[in-house]
C-alpha cells in the first residue's frame, strides 16, 4: 500500500553560513496537499533544537494552500557550538494524522571562531637568577588552537625554555606550560629590581594571545653582607696599621736598644739613649647603613556591588604618616565581569578589567607609590555581570601592602 503524503514543507536555502552568537532567520514554506483544511504543529528537531525556535509553533491552510513562517536559528557562542556542517531540521506534525508528520531539513554551516587565553598562575616569582612560572593556554573557540609559545622581553635580559614548546588545544579544553625562566646575564645587585615580560601563544593567520608576568629579583649582596665585608676589611687594616705602624717599629727599636747596650758594655758611652718614639696609630670606625626604616602596613578594601551598579570604598592616610605603596593584589574569587579601579585622590593609578582577573592577581611594580598624610585610597568597581549565580552582588577587593613611616 503506497503511503499517500497530505503535507509538504521545504526551506528557501538548502545551505546557509552562520557566525555563533548571531541570529539567522530561515523561511520555512509549509503545503497542505490535501483537499480539506488542517493544522499543523511545527517544532525543532535534531541535535539543534535547542538553539532552533519557529515564531508561528502552529497554522492552519486550507486544502491545496500554503504559507511561509520563520526559523530563527541562534547557534550560542560557545565551543560545544562545533565548527563545520550541522542539519537544521524542524518537524511538521498534522493534528488530524499525526502519523503523516514530515521534517524539513536544511545544511547549516557554523563558522568557526578564535578565544584562546593564557591564565597565569603564578604572575609574580620572587628569585634572585631564575624561576619556574606555570600557566594555562585555554581554547574558549570552537575550533582546535594550535600554538607556539615564546618569550618576549624587550630588554633582552630574560631567557627562558617553555615546556612544551607548542600546545594543540581542543575546544572548551586547557593545555598547563611551564616556563623555566633564568636571567641572560648575571650581575651583582645591592637593591631589589622587577623585571616585567610577557608570555605569548603565536597561532597561524590569528592574533597571538598574550599575559604579563613578573620577576622580583633580591639582591645578590645585602646591605648586612657590605657592612660585614666592609667590617672584616676595617679589622684588617687596623691591624696592618697597627703591625707596620706600632709593633714593627717597637721590636725593631728594642732590637736595636740590645745591640747599643750591648755595645755600650764594651766601649764608653756616647751618651745618646738610641730611644725612637712609635709613631700614632688612627684605627678607622665603618659604620653599617641603616637597615630599612618604616613598620610593614598591609590593609584591604572589599566592595560588593550590585548588577550594573558601581560601589567604592575608601580609606585615608592619618595625620603625621607617610605609607609608601609597594603591593596590589585584586581579588575576583567568583570571576564577575566590569571595570575595577585603584584611585588616589580621585585621580585613577589602576584600571583592571575583571575578565582578566581569575581568582586574584598580583600588579607587578616595585617603585614605591607614596601616599602623604590626608590622601585617601579608593577601590571602586562597576558590576557588569556576577559570577557566581548564587549571589546577588559581585565579590571583589584589593589587598594594599607598603610600609609607614612617619610623615616629613
Amino acid at each position: 500500500m503506497v503511503r499517500v503524503v497530505s503535507v509538504q514543507a521545504w526551506f528557501s536555502h538548502d545551505d546557509v553560513d552562520v557566525e555563533p552568537g548571531d541570529t539567522l532567520t530561515l523561511p520555512l514554506t509549509v503545503h497542505n496537499l490535501g483537499d480539506t483544511t488542517e493544522s499543523y504543529s511545527v517544532v525543532p528537531a535534531g541535535l539543534s533544537a535547542s538553539w532552533t525556535s519557529v515564531r508561528r509553533g502552529s497554522l492552519t491552510l486550507f486544502g491545496g494552500s500554503q504559507e511561509v513562517i520563520d526559523v530563527e536559528i541562534a547557534p550560542p557562542l560557545l565551543p560545544t557550538t562545533t565548527a563545520g556542517p550541522t542539519v537544521i531540521a524542524v518537524r511538521i506534525i498534522p493534528t488530524s494524522t499525526q502519523d503523516e508528520a514530515i521534517v524539513a531539513e536544511a545544511t547549516l554551516g557554523i563558522q568557526p571562531f578564535d578565544d584562546c587565553r593564557i591564565v597565569p598562575l603564578q604572575p609574580i616569582q620572587r628569585a634572585r637568577h631564575r624561576a619556574t612560572f606555570e600557566f594555562m593556554v585555554e581554547n574558549h573557540g570552537n575550533s582546535v588552537a594550535s600554538a607556539r609559545l615564546i618569550l618576549v622581553d624587550p630588554t633582552e635580559r630574560l631567557d627562558g625554555a617553555f615546556d612544551p614548546p607548542a600546545v594543540g588545544v581542543p575546544p572548551g579544553a586547557a593545555s598547563l606550560v611551564q616556563l623555566k625562566l633564568h636571567e641572560a646575564r648575571r650581575t651583582i645587585r645591592r637593591h631589589s629590581r622587577v623585571l616585567e615580560f610577557e608570555v605569548e601563544a603565536q597561532r597561524q593567520g590569528l592574533p597571538p594571545a598574550s599575559a604579563p608576568l613578573a620577576l622580583v629579583q633580591s639582591p645578590t649582596v645585602s646591605w648586612s653582607a657590605v657592612a660585614k665585608i666592609l667590617g672584616v676589611a676595617a679589622v684588617i687594616a687596623a691591624a696592618a696599621i697597627a703591625w707596620f705602624g706600632l709593633i714593627e717599629p717597637t721590636i725593631d727599636d728594642s732590637a736595636e736598644q740590645a745591640v747599643d747596650d750591648r755595645i755600650g758594655e764594651l766601649t764608653p758611652a756616647d751618651g745618646s739613649d738610641g730611644s725612637a718614639s712609635a709613631p700614632e696609630t688612627t684605627v678607622p670606625v665603618v659604620v653599617a647603613p641603616e637597615d630599612e626604616t618604616g613598620e610593614p602596613t598591609f590593609f584591604r578594601l572589599a566592595v560588593t556591588p550590585a548588577l550594573n551598579e558601581t560601589a567604592d570604598l575608601a580609606a585615608t592616610i592619618p595625620d603625621g604618616e607617610q605609607f609608601d605603596l609597594t603591593d596590589v593584589r585584586i581579588e575576583n574569587p567568583a570571576n564577575d565581569t566590569g571595570i575595577a579601579t585603584l584611585l588616589r585622590n580621585g585621580e585613577a593609578m589602576f584600571v583592571w578589567s575583571l575578565d582578566n582577573v581569575r581568582g586574584q592577581y598580583f600588579e607587578p611594580r616595585i617603585t614605591p607609590i607614596p601616599f602623604a598624610a590626608g590622601d585617601n585610597i579608593t577601590f571602586s568597581v562597576r558590576c557588569d555581570a556576577i559570577g557566581d549565580a548564587t549571589k546577588s552582588t559581585c565579590t571583589n577587593a584589593v589587598n594594599l601592602g607598603g610600609r609607614t613611616t612617619p610623615a616629613p
